[in-house]
């Protein structure tokens, strides 16, 4: 399977979407420095695609043991993944930091806020 790799210390935002019409989703910074956004409307329609999953609110799935999230995001799939152990942020460069747990879940709890959602596979 062909994936985009990002690491969650290249996300840079979560929009929540909160105003009709306001995208929701990950920011993040790719190598070359150009932000990129994961919409999750697109994952969650793409998802529902792949799957025929009933609900139009899933936008990928999580493996918290393997530490990933995987968003089905159009044309190639968006992969994000948690490589450190622990993340310092003594500059506030980073939105997660913390040990490798802390910072899935703040994400998980993130996107939750979006009112989307992430389906387990651990």
């Amino acid at each position: 399977m062909n994936v985009i790799i990002v690491r969650d210390t290249d996300i840079v935002a979560v929009n929540r979407g909160k105003r009709e019409n306001e995208s929701s989703g990950i920011v993040y910074r790719d190598r070359s420095g150009s932000m990129h956004e994961i919409d999750f409307h697109t994952c969650a329609r793409n998802y529902k695609t792949e799957h025929g999953y009933p609900s139009d609110d899933c936008v990928g799935e999580r493996n918290m043991e393997e530490a990933y999230f995987l968003f089905y995001t159009s044309g190639i799939k968006t992969k994000i993944v948690f490589k450190g152990n622990y993340v310092i942020d003594l500059f506030r460069y980073h939105l997660l930091k913390g040990s490798k747990a802390s910072r899935f879940h703040h994400l998980q709890k993130l996107i939750c806020e979006t009112n989307f959602k992430t389906y387990d596979l651990s």
